[in-house]
């Protein structure tokens, strides 16, 4: 599908800046958007519903925060043979909740995400995990947060973004109600590409479109991370990406973690737990239009970094990558077909 509108290239860029940036609480959003780019709300719904019939766009929806609504989330890493590889990913891909899964080139060369509600419980859920797949999984969880946000840039095909200035007091943890669990599922599903998006997903959640908005406003910023778009990057022309891990002195890791997420290049910037044999604490991602680019990203982040003593891990393949759904009815389903209750 073509792009029918005439968008000039650095408006259709300042767009995709735009709504991967922050797509606003408002009963017209896409006019809200167009004021501010100085466009015509026409051109931006069209250009959207194009992207998106493209393939380009993924979706436009809430980044919940997980650690703020009862469940525990982790990086993980598996050595897996070869010929294993697909009957491995095929049982890890089956969970609900992992959306992020990848081959990278490493001895580690496994390597998924996953959250699930602390009822259930990570390291139980990974044994069951374990046990399907005939592999160790080794899960390293986050223990200090530096930047997120990925803003793919159609031009250069790099992704840019800035640091946030200060760290504000992290939000309470909530007990979402029935009627509150219901309010977050409609706000992570896909934003309609219509006028009035946000009143089909009121509808959605049997509540009222104000009602709707109001809960978004607030908890943006706490239980709601952001509201954004996701693009497929290699759809986009962004087939370069590597996880780059760092060894970093434990007394100097909050001081370069903060120096790391300054870069704009970097997408991400985690501090984690230590997995065997794998002596890095600091995670940080980066994109670019191939492998090249993305090494030599990576070549600039030393200096920063002040070190040589870190690991570029390319990603070989994607086997899955899809925004975290939470309250899923399907992970109920797998937990009581895959594991045991959980006794307190």
């Amino acid at each position: 599908m073509e792009t029918s509108v005439k968008l000039l290239p650095v408006e259709e860029n300042a767009l995709a800046r735009a709504v991967q940036d922050g797509v606003p609480f408002c009963c017209r959003p896409f006019d809200e958007l167009a004021g501010r780019l100085g466009l015509r709300s026409e051109d931006v719904l069209e250009t959207l519903r194009a992207w998106s019939g493209e393939r380009k766009l993924r979706e436009i929806s809430a980044v919940l925060e997980g650690s703020l609504l009862g469940y525990e989330s982790a990086l993980c890493a598996a050595t897996v043979a070869e010929p294993d590889l697909d009957r491995v990913v095929a049982v890890v891909n089956a969970h609900p909740t992992v959306t992020h899964n990848y081959e990278r080139q490493h001895a580690y060369n496994l390597w998924f995400t996953i959250a699930v509600p602390h009822a259930m419980g990570l390291a139980e859920t990974l044994a069951r995990l374990e046990a399907q797949s005939g592999v160790r999984i080794f899960p390293a969880r986050r223990t200090r947060t530096f930047k997120i946000g990925v803003n793919f840039d159609l031009l250069s095909l790099e992704s840019r973004t800035t640091a946030p200035e200060s760290q504000g007091p992290e939000a309470a943890p909530l007990e979402p109600s029935a009627r509150e669990e219901r309010l977050f599922r409609a706000l992570q599903t896909p934003l309609p590409l219509v006028e009035t998006p946000f009143a089909a997903l009121a509808d959605m959640a049997e509540c009222g479109e104000e009602e709707l908005l109001e809960f978004a406003r607030r908890h943006l910023g706490g239980a709601i991370r952001r509201y954004v778009a996701t693009f497929r990057q290699r759809n986009l022309g962004v087939r370069g990406n590597a996880m780059v891990v760092w060894k970093v002195p434990d007394e100097e890791l909050e001081h370069v973690g903060r120096r790391l997420a300054q870069a704009p290049e970097v997408s991400h910037c985690y501090a984690r737990e230590k997995l065997p044999g794998f002596p890095y604490a600091l995670y940080s991602v980066v994109h670019g239009p191939d492998e090249t680019t993305c090494r030599e990203i990576v070549s600039r982040l030393a200096a920063i970094v002040g070190t040589d003593d870190y690991d570029a891990l390319v990603t070989k393949r994607e086997f899955k990558k899809c925004r975290l759904r939470y309250f899923l009815p399907e992970l109920e389903r797998w937990w009581t077909q895959n594991c045991r209750e959980v006794v307190a």
